[in-house]
């Protein structure tokens, strides 16, 4: 096994397992009365933010996911600092262009996969879907990825007679806004999640039989309020 994938990592677990340590002794000495833990207690946002911090310089995190956890921990302690009456209903605007920007940078992280094979048109799959249905269908030799949005609708991609080369890793952007999105696969595929669920779910419905080395598709995006389903 790579050394690298034994080293210690700073992880979102390991500072809320440290946040609710912290938490247990400062109630503890409170009620022994050793010390006043109000005082202390009160940044506990400070953990949203360091959460946040970590998701974001973490290549292997959800980008988004870390943004959101830093501007609502930020935004409580600022709270706490300079007492500003601050109404969450007034934060709203700032979770929808979140939303959009999540949508841009996933548009323009698209760029960055390398091309499909020339002559196989469905070796990239495009679904956009709002308030209606849309189903593709791929059997490419080479597939690379796909990008599927469904806002009040659904998409469905049918990837079960396509081929990943082997020890390659095709791509999903994946955005499901009150909607869903399904991913229907071959059972000799790897699943990796890198999908952000905002009141929402992703599932990995597939059965594990692929082997560890097998072709890997990685379903990235979000799920606001809607689903993603990965299906054999």
């Amino acid at each position: 096994m790579n050394s690298s994938e034994n080293a210690f990592r700073i992880t979102p677990r390991l500072i809320v397992g440290l946040g609710i340590l912290a938490f247990g002794l400062l109630w503890t000495l409170d009620n022994l009365d050793i010390l006043d833990a109000r005082p202390i207690m009160r940044w506990w946002p400070a953990v949203l933010v360091l959460i946040g911090l970590v998701k974001l310089f973490d290549p292997r995190s959800n980008k988004a996911a870390g943004v959101i956890f830093l501007v609502i921990g930020a935004a409580l302690l600022v709270r706490r600092v300079y007492w500003f009456d601050i109404d969450f209903s007034d934060l709203i605007p700032l979770a929808i262009a979140l939303i959009g920007a999540k949508l841009v940078w996933d548009a323009v992280a698209r760029h960055q996969r390398p091309a499909g094979v020339p002559g196989e048109p469905d070796s990239e799959l495009h679904a956009f879907a709002i308030m209606g249905g849309v189903k593709r269908q791929s059997i490419a030799s080479d597939f690379r990825g796909a990008d599927a949005s469904a806002i009040m609708g659904g998409v469905e991609l049918d990837l079960r007679n396509a081929q990943i080369q082997d020890g390659q890793e095709a791509i999903v952007d994946a955005f499901a806004l009150w909607g869903g999105v399904e991913i229907f696969i071959p059972q000799h595929w790897r699943v990796i999640s890198d999908v952000f669920p905002l009141m929402g779910a992703f599932e990995d419905k597939t059965r594990q039989t692929a082997a560890p080395n097998a072709p890997a598709l990685r379903v990235r995006g979000s799920a606001v309020m809607g689903g993603i389903e990965v299906k054999n």
